[in-house]
């Protein structure tokens, strides 16, 4: 499911950066991107409800570092303002990295 999350949000940055170059596909390329949060939200709403108390550490855009657990995480997928404030998909992708295991470990 890590691999997952940390693909999601591979594709949700690209998408978004190519945005402003590709204007005949920018209503699909938003649509995709709503599709993308909710989905991405949805695994992290599944993984809550199998690790609970798992947190995602965020600094915001002042340099304090916070934690949210990853059900208040899902939530703020729903919230643009959140996203680019936290720069939520960024961390989101940092910690699901961290847990997907390197290769030839076990």
């Amino acid at each position: 499911m890590y691999r997952d999350i940390a693909t999601m949000c591979w594709s949700i940055k690209e998408v978004n950066k190519n945005l402003g170059d590709r204007k005949p596909v920018g209503d699909y390329s938003v649509n995709y991107l709503k599709g993308s949060r909710s989905k991405l939200a949805s695994m992290l709403k599944e993984l809550d409800g199998k690790s609970p108390g798992e947190e995602i550490k965020v600094v915001d855009q002042e340099g304090r570092t916070r934690r949210f657990p990853l059900g208040d995480v899902a939530v703020m997928l729903s919230d643009v303002k959140k996203i680019v404030e936290l720069n939520l998909i960024d961390h989101i992708d940092e910690w699901a990295r961290q847990h997907i295991p390197s290769p030839g470990k076990n």
